[in-house]
């Protein structure tokens, strides 16, 4: 698979299985929601394992899964963002920004280096502030994959209010 991913458009994405205990790899047993990752770097080790700089580039749905190689190949749709209230988006696009920013907010990253202001600041639209705060604030597998599933970024930003908020 890696081979394939290399020598193609470099992009794949790994779907989730619902169910541990059952042997159906199909897609009615897996999560259909995941994110479309770019392969930014590749270093293969002497055992066979892979070290990898996946990017994630956008949210997708599985939407069919085929068996012609070793590994399943699956057809995806992109899941585009909408709104029905843009001047709310913004408005809690900026109160997330603020709650990150706050002084009663604490985080961790592995990174220490990270500079939340200067990140925030360069986010362009809601829908970069969603994804920020989901890759790096939301551990909760369940909220996690909720945000992945929606496609209203005023769902996905009210989800990650209440988040923070609690």
């Amino acid at each position: 698979m890696l081979s394939d991913v290399i020598s193609g458009d470099r992009m794949f994405c790994i779907g989730t299985i619902q169910k541990s205990e059952s042997v159906n790899d199909y897609l009615d047993n897996i999560y259909p929601y995941s994110t479309a990752g770019l392969l930014r770097a590749c270093v293969v080790n002497e055992n066979g394992t892979a070290n990898l700089i996946l990017e994630g580039i956008k949210r997708i749905k599985i939407t069919e899964l085929e068996n012609h190689k070793p590994y399943k190949i699956g057809r995806v749709q992109v899941i585009t963002s909408n709104t029905t209230d843009e001047k709310w988006v913004l408005s809690a696009d900026e109160k997330i920004k603020s709650i990150l920013l706050g002084d009663s907010f604490s985080y961790q990253t592995e990174n220490s280096e990270m500079n939340i202001n200067q990140i925030l600041e360069n986010l362009g639209k809601p829908e970069d502030t969603a994804d920020f705060v989901s890759q790096y604030f939301i551990s909760d597998q369940l909220t996690l994959r909720k945000l992945l599933s929606l496609e209203s970024i005023d769902e996905r930003l009210e989800v990650i209010l209440k988040f923070l908020l609690n």
